[in-house]
């Protein structure tokens, strides 16, 4: 009988073995996918969505990295206009930023928005030549395009300077960080 489950064992360990050898040679078809994966995520990341909504942006938090482009995809998911504008301290007037974030840089923003092309064209009007200015009608869609650099690496504010009911959205609870991170020296 003590030779029944011998010989009943050595067959499980060779087909573990086998089993382990298929596993690894499988395997490394898998790492290959994770490096794919990788970089499919790495480029995810250079476009990032943010929903503007009565009274928050979600997520409130971002961070980007600096020198490289990044697409910041907007959509206004609120029942007003909201505008995203990024700076370092508020002005005295409370209708900006002292320091605006986009200043100098290159942008490329494109909008879509649900009522049609005269609705567009008087908010490009508002906008103006404000590059740190990127509002949104109800319902309004679209993305800022840019490469921030090295020297922008920091911490700035993020808020809404729309005004309901006399109070600006900011004031409301409308605002967040976006933290510009400066390249690893490699």
């Amino acid at each position: 009988m003590e030779s029944t489950p011998m010989t009943w064992t050595l067959p499980r360990i060779l087909g573990s073995m086998a089993l382990a050898v298929l596993l690894t040679a499988c395997g490394g078809g898998e790492g290959n996918q994770s490096a794919s994966d990788e970089t499919t995520d790495a480029t995810q990341a250079d476009t990032i969505e943010i929903a503007m909504t009565d009274y928050a942006y979600e997520p409130s938090e971002i961070s980007i990295p600096a020198g490289q482009e990044v697409t910041l995809q907007f959509t206004n998911d609120g029942s007003v206009e909201h505008y995203f504008v990024v700076g370092d301290s508020i002005a005295s007037s409370q209708d900006g930023f002292e320091q605006n974030l986009f200043s100098g840089v290159s942008i490329t923003k494109n909008k879509q928005t649900s009522g049609g092309d005269d609705e567009e064209e008087e908010h490009e009007e508002e906008e103006g030549s404000h590059d740190n200015v990127f509002e949104l009608p109800p319902g309004g869609s679209g993305s800022m395009t840019f490469t921030l650099p090295e020297s922008k690496a920091g911490t700035y504010t993020i808020a809404c300077f729309e005004t309901t009911g006399g109070e600006k959205h900011y004031q409301m609870g409308m605002e967040g960080t976006l933290t510009v991170t400066a390249s690893e020296a490699e």
